[in-house]
């Protein structure tokens, strides 16, 4: 018996008995309550109880007679019928959600993400609703790769630099890496020099961006933990950016 087929109809609401009884009656098409529990391998003391909690919910349906008989229905038409009310399901729940309107306090301008997958989604969305520029400063091509083909497709729409004070670590077919100018790798320089007045010594940025002069993200890893801080304030975005302006030409050119 498939075990992946097993866990998924585990992740569709059946238990591990009624997942095994099931694929067995479905691999007999009609069988006693004793051949499916031979086959099964589910206890001859919670085989009727299994078997009747599947017929309850559709999925088989019992011959009454001398043996008792359990078929399967047609596993196409159940579980459409499942697939098309979980998506009417979920398509009422996206508009009642849509509907809320409690009074909240403004959102913070500050926030934290604190696992890989959710830094990179961030990031995606960032660069996919960038509406004029993105500017990029990076360390190593590591945290590049999950974005490549969103800034691929996002160069062609609104103006990208990205820069690095090691540029020839950068080998991106299609993608332009600037090597930063001495203004601005002196700036980075002399944050290092101020050590612990400026810096973290557990954190360790890998990436900062700044989209549309409006929102920027700096992720990096702490003690070994991936993290971001996303900041959602445009006055001080604004001002990182020309600050980066003025440093490096390349960006306003």
């Amino acid at each position: 018996m498939p075990e992946n087929l097993i866990e998924n109809l585990k992740n569709y609401g059946f238990t591990e008995y009624e997942s095994k009884a099931y694929a067995v009656i479905v691999g007999l098409g009609r069988g006693t309550a004793r051949e499916i529990c031979e086959i099964s391998g589910v206890p001859q003391g919670r085989i009727y109880t299994v078997l009747n909690a599947l017929a309850d919910r559709g999925f088989v349906f019992i011959e009454e007679g001398t043996p008792t008989y359990y078929l399967a229905e047609d596993p196409a038409e159940v579980f459409t019928a499942i697939k098309e009310k979980y998506c009417s399901s979920i398509d009422g729940m996206i508009e009642d959600l849509k509907k809320l309107n409690y009074e909240a306090k403004p959102p913070s301008p500050f926030w934290s993400i604190h696992s890989e997958q959710g830094i990179i989604n961030r990031e995606k969305s960032l660069i996919r609703y960038a509406e004029r520029d993105i500017v990029i400063i990076i360390k190593d091509p590591g945290p590049l790769h999950p974005l490549l083909r969103d800034l691929k497709a996002a160069r062609k729409q609104v103006k990208l630099t990205i820069f690095s004070h090691e540029r020839e670590k950068f080998t991106y077919e299609g993608l332009r890496v600037e090597e930063m100018s001495s203004g601005l790798a002196d700036l980075f320089r002399e944050m290092e020099e101020l050590g612990p007045v400026m810096k973290d010594r557990n954190w360790n940025t890998e990436l900062f961006m700044i989209v549309d002069g409006m929102t920027a993200i700096t992720a990096g890893c702490r003690s070994g933990k991936k993290g971001a801080t996303v900041i959602k304030m445009p006055p001080a975005c604004f001002m990182m950016k020309r600050l980066i302006e003025i440093l490096d030409p390349a960006v306003r050119e």
